[in-house]
């Protein structure tokens, strides 16, 4: 999240929109960082309760599962968005890419 969030600010300046693409990646890689550790504490913990050596009338998460679940969801929001945006425009027409460029001259062989 460090670096993705060094990028972004570094993109600020001119002509560095280069630097969105990396941010992205790193934000959606600790998107996926967090929900593999949220996955694993659910298991164990689902391990624990599910186990004969411990008895549990009732059980939740707390806040801080939520909130893990909360900064999954806007770190992978958040990269997949700046990936959109740094890639590069398509065109409305694409015989426009086709029409821009210079017609060759049919000179004929001599």
């Amino acid at each position: 999240m460090i670096l993705g969030s060094l990028c972004v600010v570094c993109s600020f300046g001119k002509g560095r929109d280069y630097l969105l693409r990396p941010a992205g990646m790193f934000f959606a890689f600790a998107g996926l960082c967090i929900i593999i550790s949220v996955e694993v504490m659910r298991n164990s913990t689902k391990r624990m309760i599910d186990s004969e050596e411990t008895v549990w009338e009732q059980y939740y998460y707390s806040w801080s599962f939520e909130c893990a679940c909360t900064s999954f969801v806007l770190l992978v929001f958040s990269g997949l968005s700046l990936l959109i945006i740094s890639m590069p425009q398509m065109p409305r027409n694409p015989w426009e890419t086709c029409m821009d460029a210079e017609p060759d001259s049919m000179e004929p062989l001599d």
